[in-house]
């Protein structure tokens, strides 16, 4: 696993200077008089900007209605932001540094989501390295790897569209393989299915989608593309009508991030506690909780099942198995989640209740 260590994301901070909104200034506009409360007059701010609040601050603030759309999005190092309070959105600048300590410059290439070829790994020609953006991918064959930023502490850290999640150490754009288990990382993400969000407006589409920000059965909000159908849908999900008006693709384990069980759903390993690991087949893009036996699972041949249950008591098709020796996605002696294909083909997974 690569570390990231030319200088430390973290300790971000704001910085006073003049902004620039498409050659607009955004003037203060507050009072200056130590004596005198500060107050903040719209109309004394730029074309665009209005006075709002933000972190116990009032002031002229650029509004915008889209993250995505060049005309209705903000500039370069800024989110457009939904405080829900009742005030329109408005532009927030992004805490991301560059390796001087300063607000990264907006470059041509290589910088949030611009396309990196996974197998070049992770210090990538194609991604703006001298400003820390480094390329992210399940595989060195990953055609969706994408430039990110690594060692984020909060969604700020990141560009418009993403957040800030965790990701398994590996499989990555050098190795396909899973080598390591327990190991996370922090990394600017892409915002897609089951990201985390507070908005719509955090959930950009995707591949040509209109994203909503929905709750599941836990109360989290996540991110969720519109869809058609069932086939619409990453397949741990279903076409659901959840009251957004249009279908949007819902978990069928009715949640993303589950209690840490066996075959509760997960994102990575830390959301399956210290006996468990987050797995994954190579045909399904569902994610599982695995969890290590109290005993021996034996070999490959013998499929001693240890101390896993028999069965799975959620209504899951799936079988339990402990093959850590068969599949390397899964560590030795951990029980997890196994469907069939075909006559005697198998794959890690736990096909989630009402699938």
């Amino acid at each position: 696993m690569l570390v990231v260590s030319r200088t430390p994301f973290a300790t971000l901070r704001s910085f006073g200077f003049t902004v620039i909104f498409g050659g607009l200034a955004v003037l203060a506009a507050c009072s200056s008089d130590p004596d005198t409360p500060a107050t903040c007059d719209s109309a004394k701010c730029a074309t665009g900007n209005t006075c709002l609040a933000f972190e116990g601050e009032t002031k002229c603030r650029k509004t915008c209605s889209s993250n995505a759309d060049p005309a209705a999005s903000c500039p370069f190092g800024y989110t457009c932001t939904d405080t829900a309070v009742g005030d329109p959105p408005f532009c927030v600048q992004d805490t991301a540094l560059n390796f001087a300590g300063q607000p990264l410059e907006k470059k041509t290439s290589g910088q949030w989501g611009a396309k990196c070829q996974a197998n070049l790994g992770m210090e990538n020609p194609g991604c703006d390295g001298d400003q820390g953006f480094y390329c992210f991918g399940a595989s060195p064959t990953d055609g969706d790897a994408y430039c990110t930023r690594y060692d984020c502490e909060t969604d700020r850290d990141c560009g418009a569209g993403f957040w800030c999640g965790k990701a398994n150490a590996t499989p990555n754009v050098g190795t396909a393989k899973r080598t390591t288990f327990g190991e996370v990382q922090n990394v600017c993400l892409r915002r897609t299915y089951c990201s985390t969000c507070k908005v719509d407006l955090d959930c950009p589409p995707i591949l040509g989608k209109t994203q909503h920000c929905i709750e599941d059965a836990s109360g989290a909000r996540v991110c969720s593309p519109e869809c058609d159908g069932n086939a619409s849908c990453p397949t741990e999900a279903r076409c659901a009508d959840v009251g957004v008006g249009a279908k949007v693709c819902y978990p069928r384990a009715t949640v993303c991030v589950g209690d840490g069980s066996l075959c509760s759903p997960c994102r990575v390993d830390t959301d399956c506690g210290e006996d468990g690991v987050c797995v994954k087949g190579q045909y399904t893009t569902e994610k599982t909780c695995a969890k290590k036996s109290t005993s021996s699972c034996g070999t490959a041949t013998a499929r001693s099942q240890g101390s896993c249950p028999e069965s799975l008591p959620d209504g899951s098709k799936a079988l339990v198995r402990c093959l850590g020796t068969v599949f390397d996605e899964v560590p030795k002696d951990y029980c997890h989640g196994i469907y069939t294909i075909g006559a005697e083909g198998g794959d890690i997974g736990c096909w989630t209740p009402k699938r």
